[in-house]
């Protein structure tokens, strides 16, 4: 494993908390049955919740801290706040309603031990509404499903096709987000994808595909993208875009508009009404700056932009 002091863990495993005490202890109990055991835990009570600090201390466990918040972040903040709590040379900023497969910090640590190159290991997000199986939880990572040297346009072309690595299951090397600040105000809910790319501009990253670390679905409640305005989608697309070579083939050309073509949209509904432009004006302006062509998009073609130019809507 790295060279680091020997007074500090290996890995730093710091979870933003609100008010999901239940939650968060069936996943103290995945992290406890890590198979590597060289962490450290730090809970980063954003709520003012006695009731965590109580459990904190009702484990007995030397590894795992309380850290109150002074003033309320807010849960994307108080996110990015626990990337660079702790003092291991490995870092995971985790939520506290997810679950982490017995053997993910055991390889993402080996990952990163293995390539100094690397500044982040991210796992493929599995879903769950239901607590999944201990065997699921337990099944060792296949080193077949684990994808190395991924670059900015790698990553991006990963997320084209379909593959949605999990912003809670990252884990950084520390020395890969010093000096990399997220940019809120640019991208509001969507700054995760921006992040990681701003660190790909100096590191690689490896991906791991398949069930690894589970994320437990929030359902239709789950209002934390009212915050996103039309104006973040677009630059999101953009950043994506620029990741890309300046001239794309046609391969990137189909999966840049093909992703373009439904997120667009997609996303814009689930923007607050009132931040809304009109669609048609929205549309427009991602044309005319090169983010959406409805030539090679599937998810939103020609017929439907036409009827998109006549009503409006």
């Amino acid at each position: 494993m790295a060279d680091r002091q020997l007074s500090a863990p290996l890995v730093s495993v710091n979870i933003p908390c609100y008010r999901q005490l239940d939650r968060l202890q069936r996943c103290i109990e995945s992290i406890l049955a890590q198979s590597l055991q060289d962490f450290e835990v730090t809970l980063l009570d954003d709520g003012a919740s006695d009731e965590y600090r109580d459990y904190a201390a009702s484990l007995g466990d030397a590894r795992i801290r309380y850290c109150r918040n002074e003033a309320r972040l807010g849960a994307m903040r108080n996110m990015f706040a626990a990337i660079t709590a702790g003092r291991a040379p490995y870092t995971i900023a985790f939520h506290e309603d997810d679950l982490l497969g017995t053997h993910y910090l055991e390889t993402a640590c080996r990952l990163l031990d293995a390539d100094p190159a690397c500044g982040f290991v991210a796992a493929e997000m599995t879903a769950f509404d239901d607590e999944p199986p201990a065997g699921a939880l337990g099944q060792p990572i296949d080193p077949s499903a684990i994808e190395r040297d991924v670059d900015g346009a790698a990553f991006v072309r990963a997320l084209l096709r379909g593959v949605n690595p999990m912003f809670g299951s990252v884990v950084y090397r520390r020395a890969a987000v010093e000096g990399v600040v997220p940019q809120h105000d640019l991208y509001a809910t969507l700054v995760d994808r921006p992040f990681l790319l701003a660190i790909l501009e100096r590191w690689s990253a490896a991906l791991v595909r398949g069930p690894a670390v589970w994320y437990r679905a929030h359902g239709d409640g789950d209002t934390r993208n009212l915050a996103m305005t039309p104006e973040h989608i677009l630059r999101l697309l953009a950043r994506y875009r620029a990741a890309l070579p300046p001239v794309l083939g046609d391969e990137d050309r189909r999966l840049f508009y093909d992703f373009s073509g439904y997120w667009l949209f997609t996303l814009y509904h689930m923007t607050a009404p009132s931040e809304r432009s009109s669609l048609r004006e929205f549309v427009l302006r991602a044309w005319r700056d090169g983010l959406y062509n409805p030539r090679w998009s599937r998810g939103y073609g020609r017929k439907r932009l036409v009827g998109l130019m006549l009503t409006g809507r």
